[in-house]
């Protein structure tokens, strides 16, 4: 009896140090004051999209304002993803991009709404990977494919056209699942999390709002923001 009460014991200390290592990211902090402090302007030349804190009912939501811009919102993170990885986050957005570009080449490369989710892929090898999670115009649902600019960058449709537009739309994803599905291998760590909405290929405009981005990881690693900055390319 005292090898079982002795094993049970041992069961219960495992799944509490397991439970304990699991660590939940309130990326954007519920725009509490100095959120905007963990988060860096990431500028590709030109004009670039505004960002700005907005007010829904008793909520505050992160609006992004693009026209012929291009500009996104990025926060290290550096965390071990485990065998799974949770990212969640709501978005909406006013209207879609017109549906007579093609996305999958660099002319028609934009989109009313992307959430990065940037890797490295080994300790020993610094070569970014990232999944892009899109708001697209006119690619079907579930659809994936390589950005038209990186081999690197795994495209992913979730929100597809008009259809839900001005909704708010509930995301999760499993990012180490959905690794594994582009690149074919499992994510050792995630080094950064990225939002964008970006309309400078296309000269559109568009409006889109973010929020409860939140991911769920391993054990959180110590966080090296000057060499995850330097890193980080689209």
């Amino acid at each position: 009896m005292a090898g079982f009460w002795t094993t049970a014991l041992c069961m219960v200390m495992l799944c509490s140090s397991l439970n304990a290592q699991r660590k939940t990211i309130k990326l954007l902090g519920d725009f509490e004051e100095g959120w905007h402090k963990d988060w860096v302007e990431r500028k590709f030349g030109g004009a670039t999209t505004l960002f700005e804190i907005e007010k829904e009912d008793t909520n505050k939501v992160l609006a992004a304002k693009s026209k012929i811009s291009a500009s996104g919102l990025w926060r290290p993170v550096e965390a071990i993803t485990g065998k799974s990885a949770t990212l969640s986050w709501r978005w909406k957005t006013k209207k879609a991009l017109s549906k007579k570009n093609d996305e999958r080449d660099k002319k028609g490369d934009d989109y009313v709404a992307r959430v990065f989710v940037i890797f490295e892929p080994h300790l020993v090898n610094w070569k970014t990977r990232a999944i892009c999670y899109v708001w697209s115009a006119k690619e079907p649902v579930e659809s994936t494919y390589l950005s038209p600019y990186s081999n690197s960058v795994g495209m992913m449709v979730l929100q597809s056209g008009d259809d839900n537009r001005k909704e708010w739309i509930e995301e999760q994803r499993d990012v180490v699942a959905d690794y594994d599905q582009i690149f074919n291998e499992k994510p050792e760590f995630i080094s950064g999390i990225a939002i964008m909405v970006d309309t400078d290929n296309t000269n559109q405009e568009a409006l889109t709002w973010f929020d409860d981005l939140v991911l769920e990881v391993g054990d959180q690693r110590p966080l090296e923001k000057e060499r995850s900055r330097e890193r980080f390319e689209y």
